[in-house]
């Protein structure tokens, strides 16, 4: 609730000290949002197979020869959040360096360590918040400030230079995103172009 304290506050804790904060978040996170995750697809593949039950006799059959596959929507929705648990274990330290990249270009002063450090920190309200459907989008706005007040503090920074540290990125993330998006549309729009009849 004092991120600038807080920030200020933690200046000389260990990257060790730090990660297994996060860690301890992230695990609370992976327990939290795999229950979730397995309640939700449980609930929306029992609906389904409700919905097709009630669609006559070709329906029932379906449903009752789809009805073992419950346990299937259960487990791959385990395994998504085991994968997204580890890729955040690893992943925090490759965002700590690309967000220290831009700490360097627009002055930063202070090493790699305290930007992985601000990293971790900022991702308080995204672990807490973040297996809560629709609620997390809160945690990742919260996360994002929390990060541009921490590179204020921990890397020396004017705030001015700590929002274009986390804003240019992003922008450019997302001119990737539409370029990717535009390159994807020509070639499946030239694959049309080649099928008889398009």
């Amino acid at each position: 609730m004092a991120p600038t304290q807080t920030f200020r506050a933690s200046k000389g804790d260990s990257l060790g000290h730090a990660f297994r904060y996060y860690t301890i978040l992230l695990v609370i996170w992976a327990v939290l949002a795999a229950i979730v995750a397995m309640t939700m697809g449980v609930f929306a593949f029992n609906d389904a197979m409700i919905r097709l039950g009630n669609m006559g006799i070709l329906g029932n059959l379906l449903a009752k020869s789809l009805a073992d596959f419950g346990g299937f929507i259960a487990t791959v929705n385990l395994f998504i959040v085991y994968v997204i648990f580890l890729v955040a274990l690893v992943g925090v330290f490759i965002k700590g360096f690309l967000w220290h990249v831009f700490v360097v270009l627009f002055g930063g002063m202070k090493d790699i360590e305290q930007t992985i450090k601000t990293t971790m920190y900022a991702m308080t309200p995204v672990l807490l918040l973040g297996w809560i459907p629709v609620i997390a989008i809160i945690g990742v706005i919260w996360g994002l400030a929390l990060l541009i007040l921490g590179l204020t503090e921990m890397q020396e920074m004017e705030m001015g230079k700590a929002i274009l540290v986390v804003v240019v990125p992003l922008v450019l993330l997302l001119i990737l995103a539409i370029l990717g998006s535009a390159v994807i549309a020509a070639l499946m729009a030239g694959f049309m172009g080649m099928l008889p009849g398009f």
